[in-house]
């Protein structure tokens, strides 16, 4: 997932990132556009669907951590 965020965003994966890493505001501060990046790299990566919905409900984009936990709820919904 480390690889999806740094393709995004542009970060390089050589850079730490923790559950605390912010993805929005400070941190790593995605702008519109990588949000969109990030969703769809993701999506593509892991064979999931992301509604808008979703993203703004569960605050899924505020850390790495958040977002990772995420991901994995939506892995295990899929089962």
């Amino acid at each position: 997932m480390t690889t999806t965020i740094a393709k995004a965003t542009g970060v390089s994966t050589a850079e730490p990132l923790t559950e605390d890493t912010p993805l929005v505001g400070s941190g790593i501060a995605l702008d519109s556009v990588a949000v969109v990046e990030l969703l769809v790299g993701l999506e593509n990566e892991f064979g999931i669907e992301i509604s808008a919905d979703e993203l703004l409900q569960n605050k899924s984009f505020k850390t790495v951590g958040t977002l990772v936990r995420f991901i994995d709820f939506k892995l295990r919904s899929l089962r």
